[in-house]
Parts: C-alpha cells; structure tokens; sequence
C-alpha cells in the first residue's frame, strides 16, 4: 500500500479567497491522501459537515475519470477511515 498525501485543491480555492480578502468558510481540511495498490486508489480527505457543526473524515474509490460517487463513506474519525481504507485495499 502506498500513502500521497498532497494539497486539497478545495482548500487551495479556500487560500485563494482569503488573499483576495473574501471572507469564507473554510470547509476542507488542508491535505488529501491517497491510498492505493496495483487494483485501486482511495482519497481520504477531512471536511466540515455545514448541517452537523463539525469535521468529519471522506473517503472514496477513485477512478480514471473521477469519484466513484457510490462508494463514498464518512467516518468520525480518521483512525476509522484508514482501517476501512485497508480492508478495501487487502
């Protein structure tokens, strides 16, 4: 398994506004991380549930032309994500 951690671009976006003096919320966490193996590639990024009041941790299958949009999950954790990130990659 190998692990790219790599910057949000929905966070870049966040940056982008704030230097242009946009008063925004910031809704994404600064990194996502791809897991993957020869079969597959994961993202695992942390967002903030607008309608929940908190941060919670995303993560999906990734395909050649993008989100598999079935096979998102949402974790409170990110202890929790990775274990599930795992099984999917054994």
């Amino acid at each position: 398994m190998e692990i790219e951690k790599r910057k949000h671009a929905g966070y870049d976006e966040f940056e982008r506004a704030v230097k242009k003096g946009v008063k925004i919320k910031q809704y994404f966490g600064k990194y996502q991380y791809i897991y993957s193996n020869k079969k597959q590639k994961i993202s695992l990024v942390e967002l903030w549930d607008m309608f929940g009041d908190k941060w919670f941790w995303e993560i999906a299958i990734l395909k050649d032309d993008g989100v598999d949009g079935e096979s998102v999950e949402r974790f409170a954790t990110q202890q929790d994500a990775i274990k599930k990130i795992k099984e999917l990659l054994a």
